[in-house]
């Protein structure tokens, strides 16, 4: 079994996608990811979610939900997906991934060939009908 620890930061609407530098084993339709890392048998998603946005470089100043799934292509792989509210900082992909964007989360779709759980679709979906509200 694999476990990955994942963060969709959100800045407003939009939400922080990271290409990724080469083809995933697990996931090998991916492209456009939200920033994951990988994690060992005994580590805390929780502890790791905090060090790797450190050295991510960015700064959150809330988490908001956090899920738990199994992607229906990769059966074998756990993500732990922690929403994140932005709070600052310039992420420095370039350790990790090929490039960064900040997306509408309205268009992730556009940009993701992954799959995404319905929750976290149904979840981001209202954040971002909650922001457009706010304008």
């Amino acid at each position: 079994m694999y476990r990955r620890v994942s963060a969709a930061i959100l800045k407003g609407d939009q939400v922080l996608l990271v290409k990724l530098k080469e083809q995933d084993r697990l996931m090998p339709r991916a492209t456009w990811v939200f920033p994951f890392m990988e994690l060992d048998e005994d580590s805390s998603p929780r502890k790791e979610i905090n060090d790797f946005t450190a050295k991510l470089g960015i700064k959150y100043d809330s988490i908001n939900k956090v899920f738990s799934y199994t992607p229906t292509e990769s059966p074998k792989l756990t993500y732990f997906l922690y929403i994140l509210g932005y709070a600052s900082g310039e992420p420095e992909v370039s350790k990790f991934f090929q490039a960064y964007k900040w997306v509408s989360i309205k268009d992730i779709t556009a940009y993701s060939t992954s799959f995404m759980d319905s929750e976290i679709s149904k979840y981001l979906n209202d954040v971002a009908d909650h922001a457009a509200k706010r304008i």
